[in-house]
C-alpha cells in the first residue's frame, strides 16, 4: 500500500466520522435533546479538527510529503475551531476563568437558544443560537466548519 494511502485512508476514516457526528447533531437540535446537542456538536469538533492536524503540515515534513500533492493549494480554513475544540478539551480551565470573573449576571451554560439579545457575550458559557456554537465569549460557526469538511471530502473525491 502507498504510504501516502495510508494516510489519506485516516482523513477519509475522521471525514465519515465528522459527518455523521453533525448529522446527529442536526437531529438533536431538531428534537431540543439538550445533552445529544452538545455531545455530538464536540464529537463534530474533535474529527473536523483532526482532519486539520493531519493536513496542515510543513510540505517539506514527513507526512507533508505525502499529502502536499493534495492540499498544499487548496485554502482550507480550520484553525479557528481547533480554538473551540481546545476549549472544550481543557474546559476545567475555562470554568475557573469563568466562575473568578462571574458577577451574579444572567448565565447560560449548555442552553439551546434562539438569538438571544441583551445578554452581555460573558453571559454564555456554552450555548447554541441555530449552529453557532458560543462558548465563553466567542462564536463558531458549525455549518462553516462542516462546509470546510465538504471541501476536504470533495479534494479527496469522497461522495455521499
Amino acid at each position: 500500500m502507498d504510504k501516502a494511502q495510508i494516510y489519506l485512508g485516516e482523513i477519509k476514516t475522521q471525514i465519515a466520522i465528522a459527518k455523521r457526528a453533525f448529522n446527529e447533531y442536526v437531529r438533536a437540535l431538531a428534537a431540543s435533546d439538550v445533552v445529544s446537542v452538545f455531545y455530538h456538536a464536540h464529537h463534530f469538533l474533535i474529527h473536523a479538527t483532526n482532519i486539520d492536524k493531519l493536513i496542515d503540515v510543513d510540505a517539506s515534513s514527513f507526512r507533508g510529503k505525502f499529502l502536499a500533492p493534495f492540499f498544499s493549494c487548496q485554502a482550507i480554513d480550520l484553525k479557528q475551531f481547533r480554538r473551540l475544540r481546545n476549549h472544550l478539551e481543557h474546559f476545567d480551565e475555562r470554568l475557573d476563568m469563568w466562575v473568578k470573573n462571574f458577577s451574579g449576571h444572567a448565565f447560560f451554560d449548555m442552553n439551546i437558544i434562539t438569538g438571544a439579545k441583551g445578554f452581555p457575550i460573558k453571559a454564555f458559557l456554552r450555548a447554541m443560537d441555530g449552529h453557532i456554537f458560543r462558548f465563553h465569549g466567542e462564536d463558531y460557526d458549525l455549518d462553516a466548519l462542516y462546509s470546510e469538511v465538504e471541501t476536504i471530502a470533495g479534494l479527496l473525491g469522497i461522495e455521499e
